[in-house]
C-alpha cells in the first residue's frame, strides 16, 4: 500500500467529495481524528484551509452540520488555547448559512472556543467577528452571535463589554423576531456573566422592558431569563428586592401561554425565595393558577404541586399544604384527564406532608372520588399514592379500605395490580386490628383468586404480596391459614380437571416467594411436596419451574432433607428428561445441593 494512499488529508478529501452524501456527513464526523492524526501544524495550516474552501462549494447541509459540530474536536488538536482563533473565520462562515441548523452547530462550538481562548485573542480575533455578526444584514448571524457574548463577555476589556452590551441591546429590539429571541433566551445567561453590580443596572433594566413587550411570547421568554438569572439573585433579599417585582408583574398577565409558563416557573421561584415570601406572596398565585380557566394553565400548574407545597412549607407551618388541599376536590373532578392524572399522583406525598386531620381528612376525601374515576390512569396513581400514605400511617381509615374493594375486579390489569400492592400496604398497618378483620379476610381471598388470573403480570404480584403476607403475619400464620387454600387452588389434582398448566406454575412461584418467610421444617412439610410433585409434571414448562424453584428452597432446607428427598428427585428428572434448559437447571440445583453441608 503507498503512503498517499495512507494520507489522512487524500482520505478527508476524498470522503468529503464522494457523491454519496452519508459518506461525506461521517468523515465530517470525524475530523477530529484526522486532526490528531495530522498534528498540529497541519491541521492549524492544510486541514482549514481546506474545510474552508469546502465550506465554500459544498451544498450538503448535514455535512456541514456534522463540520460545525466536529470542530469543537479540532479546536483541542490545534496546539492549545493560543491557536483556537484559528477557527473563527471558519466558524463565523458557517453562521452566515442559510440553514438554521447549520448555524446553531456552529454557533455552540463557537461559543465553546471562546470559552477556551485566551483574553488578549478575543480581543483581536473574536471582536471584529462577533461585531460582523452583531450588525450583518442577513439574520442567521444575528440569532446565533446573541450565543456567543455570555463566552466573550467575561474575558473583554470594559471598553468591548460596553460595545458587547450596545450590540445586544441593538438585537433584543431587533424587527426579526428569530434574532429578538435568541437575544431574550440569552439575556439570562449574559446577566449571570456581567456581574451583580454592572448586571443590575443593565440586565434588569432589560428585562423590565421585556416584560412590558406585547408580545406574549416575549414576556413568557422573560420568565426564562429570570429563572437563569436565579444563579446569580440566589439569596433571598436580593430575588426578593431584584427578581421578584417583575415577575409579580406577570401573575396577572392575560395570555395563558405566560401564566403557562409561570406555572411551570414558580416553583423554582419558590426555592430562592424562602418558605416565608414563598407561603405568603407565591402560593396565592399559584392557587389561582390552579384554578385557571385554561387547561394548559391548570396542567402546568399541578404538575409541580408537591414541589411548590414543599418550598412554602416549612416543618413547623404547614399551611401552605392546607391552602392547597382546599381546591384538591375541583381538580380531581376537572375535565381535563391531564390534570385529574398529575393531581391523583400527588396525593400520596401531599398526604404524608400534611398535618392536622382537617387537612389530612380533605386529601382522603379526594381519594375516594378519584379512585371512581373512569380513567384508569387516575385509578393506577391514585392507588400508588394510596400505597405511599399507608407507609406513615398508625391506622387505616375504614372508608379508605371500603374504597379500595371493588378494585379487586376492576376491568383495566393495571388497576388491579395497584389495588394488590396498595391492600398489602395496608394490610402492615392493621395487622392485629379486630376492627380490619373484614378487610384482611377479603383481601387474601382475592390475593388466592388472582393466582388464577388471566394476565401474567397479575398472577405474578399475587405470589409477590401473599409472600408479603406470610412476613407481615408470621410464618405460624402462613402455613396455617394461607398455604392450605392457596395450594388447593394451584394443585396438580385440583387443576387436572381443566388442565390449567398455567396455575401450577404459578404455584411454583409462589412457593418460591413464600419459602424466604417459612422456618426449613415448614419449607418441608408444606413446599417440598409440590416442587416433588412438578418435578414429574407432564408439561415441560411446569418442570422448567420446578427446577428453578428447587434451586431457590434447597439453600433454605436442612442438608438432610435435600439429601434424601431433592436430590433424588432431581436425579431422576436427569435420567429421563430430553429437554436442555430443564436438564440445565436440574443440574445447576444438584450443584447448589451438593455445597451444601
Amino acid at each position: 500500500m503507498t503512503d498517499s494512499k495512507l494520507d489522512p488529508m487524500r482520505i478527508l478529501k476524498d470522503d468529503l467529495e464522494d457523491e454519496d452524501v452519508i459518506i461525506q456527513v461521517e468523515a465530517a464526523k470525524k475530523l477530529g481524528v484526522i486532526a490528531k492524526a495530522l498534528g498540529a501544524q497541519k491541521a492549524r495550516t492544510e486541514l482549514i484551509e481546506y474545510l474552508e474552501a469546502y465550506e465554500k462549494k459544498t451544498e450538503n447541509d448535514e455535512a456541514l452540520v456534522a463540520l460545525g459540530e466536529a470542530l469543537s474536536k479540532v479546536a483541542k488538536c490545534l496546539g492549545g488555547p493560543e491557536h483556537m482563533g484559528n477557527l473563527i473565520p471558519l466558524l463565523e462562515t458557517l453562521t452566515f448559512q442559510e440553514e438554521t441548523v447549520v448555524c446553531e452547530a456552529a454557533a455552540t462550538t463557537y461559543a465553546e472556543v471562546l470559552s477556551q481562548m485566551p483574553s488578549n485573542d478575543i480581543e483581536k480575533s473574536a471582536m471584529p467577528s462577533l461585531e460582523k455578526m452583531a450588525t450583518a444584514n442577513w439574520f442567521q448571524p444575528r440569532v446565533s452571535v446573541s450565543k456567543l457574548f455570555p463566552a466573550a463577555f467575561p474575558k473583554l476589556g470594559e471598553s468591548s463589554q460596553e460595545k458587547v452590551i450596545k450590540w445586544f441591546n441593538t438585537l433584543r429590539v431587533d424587527d426579526n423576531p428569530m434574532v429578538k429571541k435568541a437575544a431574550l433566551l440569552n439575556m439570562g445567561a449574559l446577566a449571570n456573566v456581567m456581574g451583580k453590580k454592572k448586571g443590575s443596572i443593565n440586565a434588569l433594566k432589560m428585562l423590565k422592558e421585556v416584560c412590558e413587550e406585547e408580545s406574549d411570547f416575549m414576556r413568557m421568554y422573560a420568565l426564562d431569563v429570570c429563572k437563569e438569572m436565579l444563579k446569580s439573585y440566589n439569596e433571598t433579599k436580593e430575588f426578593k428586592d431584584t427578581l421578584w417585582p417583575l415577575i409579580k408583574k406577570l401573575t396577572g398577565d392575560t395570555s395563558w401561554r405566560v401564566r403557562k409558563q409561570l406555572a411551570s416557573s414558580l416553583p423554582e421561584f419558590a426555592k430562592t425565595a424562602g418558605t416565608m415570601l414563598a407561603g405568603r406572596e407565591m402560593l396565592p398565585i399559584y392557587i389561582a393558577l390552579l384554578k385557571d380557566n385554561e387547561s394548559e394553565v391548570k396542567t402546568a400548574a399541578t404538575a409541580n404541586l408537591v414541589e411548590m407545597c414543599k418550598h412554602s412549607s416549612s416543618p413547623k407551618n404547614k399551611e401552605g399544604i392546607a391552602q392547597v388541599a382546599t381546591v384538591l376536590k375541583d381538580l380531581i373532578e376537572d375535565t381535563s384527564q391531564v390534570v385529574r392524572a398529575q393531581v391523583s399522583k400527588s396525593l400520596g406525598d401531599l398526604a404524608a406532608m400534611s398535618e392536622g386531620k382537617t387537612t389530612e381528612g380533605i386529601i382522603f376525601d379526594v381519594m375516594k372520588l378519584a379512585v371512581k374515576d373512569e380513567d384508569a390512569v387516575v385509578r393506577c396513581n391514585t392507588l400508588e399514592s394510596i400505597q405511599k400514605i399507608a407507609k406513615n400511617l398508625k391506622s387505616a381509615p375504614a372508608t379508605l379500605l371500603q374504597v379500595l374493594q371493588p378494585f379487586a375486579s376492576d376491568p383495566k390489569w393495571r388497576v388491579r395490580r395497584e389495588y394488590l400492592r396498595a391492600s398489602t400496604a395496608f394490610a402492615s398497618v392493621t395487622a392485629g386490628s379486630s376492627e380490619n378483620e373484614g378487610f384482611e379476610s377479603k383481601l387474601i381471598s382475592n390475593l388466592i383468586e388472582c393466582l388464577s388470573d388471566h394476565i401474567s403480570s397479575i398472577r405474578e404480584e399475587a405470589c409477590v404480596q401473599l409472600a408479603t403476607m406470610v412476613k407481615i403475619k408470621g410464618n405460624a400464620w402462613g402455613v396455617k391459614k394461607l398455604l392450605p387454600e392457596a395450594l388447593k387452588a394451584v394443585s396438580q389434582t385440583e387443576m387436572a380437571e381443566q388442565s390449567n398448566y398455567i396455575t401450577r406454575m404459578t404455584g411454583l412461584i409462589l412457593l418460591s416467594n413464600v419459602s424466604a418467610h417459612l422456618s426449613p421444617s415448614q419449607i418441608a412439610e408444606h413446599v417440598c411436596p409440590f416442587i416433588e410433585q412438578c418435578l414429574k409434571d407432564g408439561v415441560e414448562n411446569v418442570r422448567f419451574k420446578a427446577a428453578r424453584a428447587a434451586s431457590k428452597v434447597i439453600p433454605l432446607l436442612n442438608a438432610d432433607v435435600v439429601r434424601k428427598r431433592i436430590v433424588p428427585a432431581l436425579e431422576e428428572v436427569q435420567k429421563g428428561e430430553q429437554d436442555s434448559d430443564i436438564l440445565f437447571y436440574a443440574e445447576e440445583a444438584l450443584y447448589i445441593a451438593a455445597s451444601k453441608k
